[in-house]
């Protein structure tokens, strides 16, 4: 029982979980289900993905990445542990050392069956190399280093993915000889490596640390990451995590409503992008990304695009859109209204603000304050 009250204070799970009826009885905090399964099932229920387990469909989304971080976590420790021990076996001649004492009792029955007899068998250097369903089927063990090492670089590897979707890194990034030679030098420094002083703004993403994190934990010699992988297979599994995010906003905004903000801005490279979010009480979340570099935004395409983003959500969803206060805005949101009367056309307030200040600092004294201050 001690052990158990410790593991209950130990495995994070436990702040969204009550315990039930009996040990292996879980009722969730969010969807007050009861599942039978004990706390490994139940965070196969938070985090979702998981075969014959249904996802919490209230769960919050941070909730939900503090499970999978914490479970990942104590996999990669056991995968370490477990390819530390396999690798204390062989000492720095590549020569195995010598193993503990093992043995075991084999029982044999006499001739009469009234008695038996038991003789010893020690387990020699060769047996470590084998295990039990090694010797029956010929596959190897879980926590053998191979599979140790295949664990982590698929860590390493899920965890560089994420940081490169973030910084927006082009794919082919991968194919340089010098990417191959970064990763050899993470990996020889080990778990800890500090950001090396790589150029623009990617080093400051939480995932880039994330990333030399894994590849330390993996140590030197790892395979860098393919082509294919960040391109195909790890970008699927990034969207399919995205989709899943936005299907639980759904579930708000079909509760709650929901409220649509469009943001309109234009690019160095002269581009002019609309981006469409949507807000509720779960929070907010981009939808969609609009070019309209090559066509003009007037009031008559504003309210084609609000048409089609309100439908896409749902019309009975929707009771706000949020807007700057451009001309061709004002009058798609007063059209909007007439359409549909029970949605209101708000004029963004920052936006206000902003134009305010601007229109302000245009004005002596004002103006050469602001100007020695941007300097």
């Amino acid at each position: 029982m001690a052990s158990f009250d410790s593991n209950k204070r130990n495995d994070i799970a436990w702040n969204y979980a009550i315990q039930g009826s009996s040990r292996s009885a879980i009722k969730c905090v969010f969807c007050e289900k009861t599942y039978h399964g004990g706390i490994t099932r139940h965070k196969q229920h938070l985090i979702g993905e998981f075969k014959n387990v249904i996802q919490c469909p209230l769960c919050p989304p941070e909730v939900r990445e503090e499970v999978k971080a914490f479970v990942d976590k104590k996999n990669v420790t056991r995968t370490q542990m477990n390819y530390e021990a396999s690798m204390n076996l062989i000492d720095e001649d590549g020569e195995m050392g010598p193993p503990p004492p093992k043995t075991h009792k084999i029982s044999s029955n006499s001739s009469s069956g009234s008695s038996t007899t038991a003789r010893t068998v020690t387990k020699g250097p060769l047996n470590l190399c084998f295990s039990a369903k090694q010797q029956e089927k010929g596959k190897g063990d879980s926590g053998s280093g191979l599979e140790a090492k295949k664990i982590l670089r698929n860590h390493a590897v899920n965890a560089f993915a994420a940081w490169m979707y973030d910084a927006r890194l082009p794919f082919n990034c991968v194919n340089y000889k010098t990417f191959d030679k970064f990763i050899g030098v993470v990996g020889q420094y080990g778990p800890g490596m500090k950001s090396p002083r790589l150029p623009f703004n990617c080093v400051n993403y939480k995932t880039f640390d994330k990333f030399i994190e894994a590849v330390g934990q993996y140590g030197p010699g790892m395979k860098p990451p393919s082509y294919h992988e960040v391109r195909v297979t790890h970008l699927k599994k990034e969207v399919k995590k995205i989709d899943q995010i936005i299907e639980e906003h759904k579930v708000e905004w079909n509760k709650f409503g929901c409220s649509i903000m469009m943001d309109k801005w234009t690019g160095r490279n002269e581009k002019m992008i609309i981006n469409v979010l949507v807000n509720s009480p779960r929070g907010s979340v981009f939808l969609e990304s609009y070019d309209a570099s090559n066509s003009s935004t007037d009031g008559s395409k504003m309210y084609s695009l609000f048409r089609k983003t309100i439908d896409k959500i749902g019309k009975k969803n929707v009771v706000q859109i949020v807007t700057d206060n451009a001309s061709e805005n004002v009058s798609t949101g007063m059209m909007m209204e007439a359409m549909y009367p029970h949605i209101y056309w708000t004029p963004c307030v920052a936006h206000y603000i902003n134009l305010m200040f601007g229109d302000i600092f245009k004005e002596n004294p004002y103006a050469s304050f602001f100007t020695k201050a941007v300097k």
